[in-house]
This record gives structure tokens, C-alpha cells and sequence, in this order.
């Protein structure tokens, strides 16, 4: 059994355009009850809580508005629309048999954890789950379910890495990384699995614009 790609730092995802030189300077070494103390303030204290306005980009593009809600999990919309051409161009596009997709837009639970942080920025791992597919694993950062001619497919987003979200303290926002691999869809009448990968890796960012309360 192998894993797709090389384990990258946690800041590796979200360093282009978003970290400075003062983010990566990395926690002072040999201060064991200092960064234990922090570590505890940053993980169980609630100041980074709040709903938050945000877009969905790719390439730097927009592709999709929602809004994050911050608890000790992350509550966002999917780009479903996006996500839904990307696994299922081929249908999407067709002309000889017009296929009928049915957008739920229901927020997804993303829980994270935190893997470290500077006086700017806290960094977090988001948990995955795994999925197997030909002797593979892939991380299964979450899924959202789509209707297709009535009926409903559950659609994972499996990637190499895990996701990431980092908080900035200096504006008070939020990034949170997506690599979508591959797409595994699951027929919820059938339970049938289907594995389909699009034409190239997709990297999805989330950045909040303002936050609401």
C-alpha cells in the first residue's frame, strides 16, 4: 500500500502570496513549558471564533461566495458548482443526453487541528479521513452530496496531502487549502463507488474578507 506525493510542511500549501518572512520564522527551540502554554491558549481559547464572509478561488479566480462559521470546527459551503463540472465534465457538457444536477448547498463540518504557530499566524492540519483505491491511500478531506437525474451521489475530495486553514492574527482572517486528487462518487441508492480524477490536481483556497461577529 502507498501514499500518493512526499509529506510537505503544514505552511508549504499556503506560503505563495499569503505568508510572510515572519510566518515562517518557526517557534524558538528548548522553551518546552512556554510552547506548551501557548499551544493551550491557541487551542482551546475562543478568539478566533466568529462568522466570516469569504470567496472560493482557483488560479486566483473566483469561483464561488459562502461564509464561514469558526466553533472548534469549520462550517462552509462547498463550491459545488465548480466541484460538480470538474467530476463530471463529460455529463455536465452533454448534448445528447442532458443530465439534471440538483445542488444541495448544505454547509460541510471540517474539523482541524492545530499544528503550530507565530506571533502572526496559527497553522492548522485539518482531519482526514483515508480512502483506498488500488492499493493507494488518498486523505479524504470531506464531500459534499449532489443529485443527478434524481438521485443522490455522495462525492469525496481525496487529495495526496491533507487540507490546511491558518488564522492571521495581524488582519484577524482566515485561508483554509484544499488539493482535490481525485473525486471518489458514491450512488446512494446502489452504494456503487466510482473513482474519477480531473485533467489535473485542483487547489482550492478559501480566504475570509471581513469578519460578521
Amino acid at each position: 500500500m502507498k501514499r500518493i506525493g512526499k509529506a510537505f510542511c503544514i505552511m508549504t500549501l499556503l506560503t505563495a502570496g499569503l505568508l510572510t518572512a515572519g510566518l515562517l520564522t518557526a517557534c524558538s527551540a528548548g522553551d518546552d513549558d512556554s510552547y506548551n502554554a501557548q499551544y493551550q491558549y491557541v487551542e482551546y481559547n475562543d478568539i478566533n471564533a466568529g462568522i466570516y464572509d469569504g470567496a472560493w478561488t482557483v488560479n486566483k479566480l473566483e469561483v464561488d461566495t459562502a461564509r464561514l462559521e469558526v466553533t472548534n470546527v469549520l462550517k462552509l459551503r462547498l463550491p459545488e458548482w465548480y466541484l460538480v463540472i470538474s467530476c463530471f465534465e463529460k455529463e455536465y457538457y452533454s448534448s445528447l443526453q442532458p443530465f439534471i444536477f440538483e445542488y444541495k448547498g448544505q454547509p460541510v463540518v471540517i474539523s482541524f487541528r492545530n499544528q503550530g504557530y507565530t506571533t502572526d499566524a496559527t497553522f492548522n492540519s485539518i482531519t482526514s479521513t483515508e480512502k483506498q483505491f488500488n492499493g493507494t491511500v488518498f486523505f479524504n478531506n470531506t464531500s459534499f452530496v449532489v443529485a443527478i437525474d434524481g438521485v443522490e451521489h455522495r462525492v469525496d475530495l481525496l487529495s495526496n496531502e491533507p487540507g490546511n486553514a491558518v488564522y492571521r492574527n495581524d488582519n484577524g482572517q482566515w485561508t483554509i487549502g484544499l488539493t482535490v486528487t481525485a473525486f471518489n462518487v458514491t450512488n446512494m441508492e446502489t452504494h456503487e463507488e466510482e473513482m474519477r480524477t480531473p485533467q489535473k490536481p485542483i487547489v482550492l483556497y478559501f480566504n475570509t474578507k471581513n469578519r460578521i461577529r
